[in-house]
């Protein structure tokens, strides 16, 4: 696969989006901001790959301990973020949520659809974070997005030990 493949990729989503000035750069990256969210799209040419990341907010240094067990938790068989990861800047206390796709297993719907439900991911960890932050429950009773299968992002009777 390559670069300009995926920049064709790139294209005819912004076409079926009405936006047909979208396009992937020279080295294979677009960022978007979608419902409020930068989320960036970057064709890795070596393993034919697409990443798609979310830089999400920082975490209180004070709550640091909770909230990254939290997202640990949730990283646990990927299903507490449909299938990303989690990541954070120990430096900075930025978390990231990431995935990838092998770009040969993408047309133009089922990327618009991956970048949607990762959408929708990031928007709901946005918010847990944000709750976490402000001193609030690690584990919230609302619904999280399609294919979370519990609050703490856990497969239903499962725990850390």
């Amino acid at each position: 696969m390559s670069l300009t493949a995926f920049q064709a990729l790139v294209a005819e989503l912004g076409q079926s989006l009405g936006m047909a000035g979208m396009a992937a750069g020279e080295d294979g990256y677009i960022g978007l901001t979608i419902d409020k969210l930068d989320v960036h799209l970057q064709y890795e040419a070596e393993e034919d790959t697409v990443v798609l990341f979310c830089r999400l907010q920082e975490v209180d240094p004070d709550r640091r301990d909770v909230v990254y067990g939290m997202l640990l938790a949730a990283n646990v068989l990927w299903q507490g973020a449909n299938g990303a990861t989690f990541g954070a800047d120990p430096d900075t206390g930025r978390v990231f949520l990431a995935d990838r796709r092998a770009r040969a297993a993408l047309d133009v719907d089922s990327l618009s659809t991956w970048i949607e439900r990762f959408v929708d991911t990031a928007g709901y960890w946005h918010a847990r974070i944000e709750t976490a932050n402000a001193g609030g429950p690690l584990q919230d009773g609302d619904a999280a997005p399609a294919g979370t299968l519990a609050p703490n992002g856990l497969p239903p009777g499962m725990g850390l030990a």
